[in-house]
């Protein structure tokens, strides 16, 4: 019998949840999440108009897959509501040569979307497929859901091929990856983790954040000193997400956190992080931004601090640094404040927006 004890999560949001296979008493909330999630989402196999089980049929199936030694029904509850799922299960159980495959598909309620439910489902079924003999996970993701698409390649898994016109939805066509996993890899991937601090919450980027991000990467003063230009449109700060985050995160870079106030968790009010420098000279930079409403107030100093702790602590380093333009005074003040030591001004080092810049570097050395 495979039935995975209660487990407690907390979201980005604070709010707290509870992961655990269903039983037969789950049957009605499944079925209410099954119904409403085709209205939210074409990445299902889920559609308006699809044959619903009946509560008997769910009971039986639930009660069959509970006592199967491998085949997992696990959901995320929000109090009695049924807020994600995933099944694991083995494709081909009585075949000899695939006795290695293991086999999931994953469903979160749109309200819950980047609140981290499908990253913890995900990381749940590892540990039992291990158990069970599974050296291999895969699944199917569209190509078009790209938020699926970068949490599974967060997650550690690879794409390893593509079923082009896997659906055809509302008229066009859509493909498909095929993605996979190995359990026991001897390297796992970076995962950027969220951390905590006093007033905030430090997070991992998602491709939702790109209109708060816009809010004030627009504002020329934020950008008055930094190397980017202010952003256009949205689209200036979906593209920053996806090709500069999402980039560093796979590279095994710790940048950019999103720094979001707890009394407000779903707006992205700046960013900090530490990008590679020289992983044999264990060094790091260190970046960040801060939305105008909120300078002078200690955030960013805050964030950093608990950016540097982290960095320090994960990648065994000996140095982070980090520089700014000489006019940017209130950079500097917040490497003062969190401890890093000036060491010196390299004159006009730096060529941007038409003329010459001084330096002004810092660094902390362990």
């Amino acid at each position: 019998m495979a039935v995975l004890k209660p487990l407690q999560m907390t979201l980005v949001s604070g709010r707290t949840m509870t992961i655990r296979s269903l039983d037969t008493s789950d049957v009605p909330a499944f079925l209410e999440f099954i119904a409403r999630l085709p209205h939210e989402s074409s990445n299902t196999m889920q559609y308006v108009g699809k044959r619903q089980p009946e509560l008997d049929e769910s009971k039986a199936r639930i009660e069959k897959n509970r006592a199967d030694h491998v085949t997992l029904d696990i959901g995320a509850f929000d109090g009695g509501k049924l807020i994600g799922f995933i099944n694991f299960r083995m494709p081909n159980p009585d075949h000899p040569w695939q006795m290695h495959l293991g086999r999931f598909g994953m469903m979160v309620l749109k309200d819950y979307w980047g609140q981290g439910v499908g990253k913890k489902l995900l990381s749940v079924i590892e540990p039992h497929a291990m158990s069970a003999g599974i050296q291999k996970i895969e699944a199917e993701v569209r190509v078009a859901n790209e938020r699926g698409v970068n949490l599974y390649k967060s997650s550690g898994y690879k794409i390893e091929g593509k079923r082009q016109k896997a659906v055809m939805i509302d008229g066009e066509w859509g493909d498909e990856y095929f993605i996979a996993k190995f359990l026991g890899e001897p390297s796992e991937p970076f995962t950027l983790p969220s951390l905590e601090t006093s007033r905030l919450i430090l997070r991992p980027l998602e491709i939702s954040d790109a209109e708060s991000i816009y809010a004030y990467a627009k504002n020329p003063s934020v950008s008055q000193y930094t190397l980017w230009e202010p952003h256009q449109s949205v689209k200036d700060s979906l593209s920053y997400i996806k090709n500069y985050a999402f980039r560093y995160y796979a590279e095994g870079n710790p940048e950019p956190f999103g720094m979001v106030l707890k009394t407000n968790p779903g707006r992205v009010i700046g960013t900090a992080g530490c990008f590679w420098v020289s992983k044999d000279a264990k060094s790091m930079e260190l970046a960040y931004a801060l939305d105008e409403a909120h300078w002078g107030k200690g955030i960013t100093s805050e964030a950093c601090q608990a950016v540097l702790d982290y960095c320090f602590k994960t990648f065994a380093l000996k140095r982070i640094q980090s520089r700014c333009k000489r006019e940017n005074k209130a950079s500097a003040r917040v490497m003062e404040k969190i401890g890093m030591t000036y060491e010196g001004t390299l004159k006009s080092s730096l060529f941007h927006r038409g003329r010459h810049w001084d330096m002004c570097h810092y660094a902390f050395v362990r």
